[in-house]
């Protein structure tokens, strides 16, 4: 199975109210579809078309500073509990509109956890031509992004999720 549910269940409302706390900039030169909630100094939130390519080039275990802008609040003590069992980086608000209702069909070299915090039944996942879902909101899954994949979502509502890379499980 490419998608496996956690035993974690968050608060998807509080996890909302901080989502929609987030004052994104007026400029159309950032994407507004991937909000970082961990970054490699804890200030960069947004990336812009100037540094993308820059930001590509860091290392991904390098984005594991949290944001300014999320410290002391509830999506600081998941993390803290996420990172007991699991070593993680790169973690995003990551928004598919009716606009943008897709990804490449790609492989990465590392696997994710996802937080549906938006979702609803036509929203999935295409993994090895194999069709899933994260139908839960608030609930912790992990996705085997090391195998060919895309997110799809053919509503005509946003969906957002909190994303993360696990490079591993941490046993306790």
């Amino acid at each position: 199975m490419s998608i496996t549910r956690t035993k974690f269940k968050f608060d998807n409302q509080k996890l909302l109210e901080i989502y929609n706390s987030i004052s994104l900039p007026e400029n159309d030169d950032v994407d507004k579809n991937q909000i970082y909630i961990t970054s490699f100094d804890g200030k960069t939130i947004m990336v812009d078309s100037q540094f993308k390519e820059d930001y590509k080039k860091l290392p991904e275990n390098q984005l594991n500073i949290l944001n300014e802008q999320f410290k002391g609040t509830y999506l600081e003590e998941i993390l803290n509990e996420i990172n007991k069992h699991y070593i993680t980086s790169k973690w995003r608000f990551m928004t598919l509109t009716p606009e943008r209702r897709a990804y490449s069909y790609h492989y990465d070299e590392t696997k994710r956890l996802h937080i549906p915090l938006i979702t609803n039944e036509d929203c999935f996942f295409l993994v090895d031509d194999e069709l899933c879902k994260m139908p839960e909101q608030g609930q912790l899954y992990e996705l085997d992004t090391t195998k060919k994949h895309t997110a799809l979502n053919l509503s005509w509502k946003n969906r957002v999720h909190i994303v993360g890379i696990f490079y591993e499980r941490i046993c306790r």
